[in-house]
């Protein structure tokens, strides 16, 4: 299958990782990707595109170029990144994303798979059991707001055109990459690792949350990839993680398993989350649907985070 990607850092570099292993022809579109970091993950077979999203004609381009038969979307402003500069969070999270709709209508392309994510839960709500696709949305903040509005968006073009459409709402990804888009969680993880490969106190930094669901990047990878191949989309949402909370009690006990002597300490107050995360993704229908199964539980997945930071 053809397949073009924007965004080449974690999620799109180990989703092409994975579509390249299946034998899919993928391009990744990027405004300003890390060579080095894609053959590093990817390999050499992958076609890499400059360009930015919030650009039409680029997308346009792109898509005419490579001719694909789904469009994986997972460009854009994380966290911080987005809250920095509001509109600029916006016009590249939501403008850039009806970009791509318009382009995938526009080339014909018959499927878009969206890189949404857990963000987008309104955890005000009452949480009294795993949380399905169908529990609330909402959020203030510029990329929860932006991460809504752009599974709007997606609906109402797919409702407008007919093209199939995957919202992939992910838990928090961590694994080797280069953060560029602002993983809170991607950083945090890293250099927890890293300094614990150095024999140095981790830290615990404020992107690791007191209570959050998290996957290893190359279950994302895997995520994108069933649901690139899936024959079938009876439904647009699908919760992508593991079904289990992490704590830092958790990850440091995991760490310490894999890293013997290992030892931890916040290095500043945690994230503030006015309502914490109390249940983790019910993955009952991308189970069922996708064929999804994470392979990584917390212990698995930072052992292979560390044999990449070592290699």
């Amino acid at each position: 299958m053809r397949v073009l990607i924007t965004g080449a850092g974690l999620i799109g570099c180990h989703a092409a990782r994975e579509l390249v292993a299946r034998g899919d022809q993928v391009t990744l579109f990027d405004l300003t990707p890390r060579e080095d970091y894609v053959a590093r993950v990817v390999g050499g077979d992958v076609r890499l595109v400059r360009g930015d999203t919030r650009e039409l004609p680029a997308v346009l381009e792109a898509v005419q170029a490579a001719q694909p038969e789904c469009v994986v979307h997972t460009a854009g402003l994380i966290g911080g990144n987005a809250q920095q500069v509001p509109y600029r969070g916006f016009q590249v999270n939501i403008g850039g994303t009806i970009n791509v709709a318009e382009a995938v209508r526009l080339g014909g392309v018959r499927r878009l798979v969206h890189a949404s994510t857990q963000g987008v839960n309104d955890l005000s709500q009452p949480q009294t059991a795993p949380l399905t696709e169908e529990f609330p949305v909402g959020g203030d903040a510029v990329y929860a707001a932006s991460k809504v509005a752009c599974e709007q968006v997606l609906k109402a073009y797919a409702a407008a055109y007919g093209f199939e459409l995957a919202l992939l709402r992910f838990a928090g990804v961590y694994g080797y990459g280069h953060y560029t888009g602002g993983s809170g969680i991607g950083q945090g993880m890293h250099a927890l690792l890293q300094a614990a490969l150095e024999g140095r106190p981790a830290p615990i930094g404020a992107g690791i949350p007191e209570s959050n669901e998290m996957i290893y990047a190359k279950d994302a990878g895997r995520g994108v990839a069933a649901a690139v191949h899936a024959a079938r989309l009876p439904h647009q949402v699908y919760n992508i993680g593991t079904g289990v909370l992490a704590t830092p009690d958790t990850i440091m006990q995991a760490l310490q398993r894999v890293i013997p002597g290992a030892t931890a300490s916040r290095s500043g107050p945690p994230r503030p989350d006015r309502h914490a995360r109390q249940q983790p993704f019910d993955l009952t229908r991308a189970r069922a649907e996708l064929g999804y199964e994470p392979q990584f539980d917390l212990e698995a997945g930072i052992r292979d985070f560390v044999a990449e930071l070592r290699r």
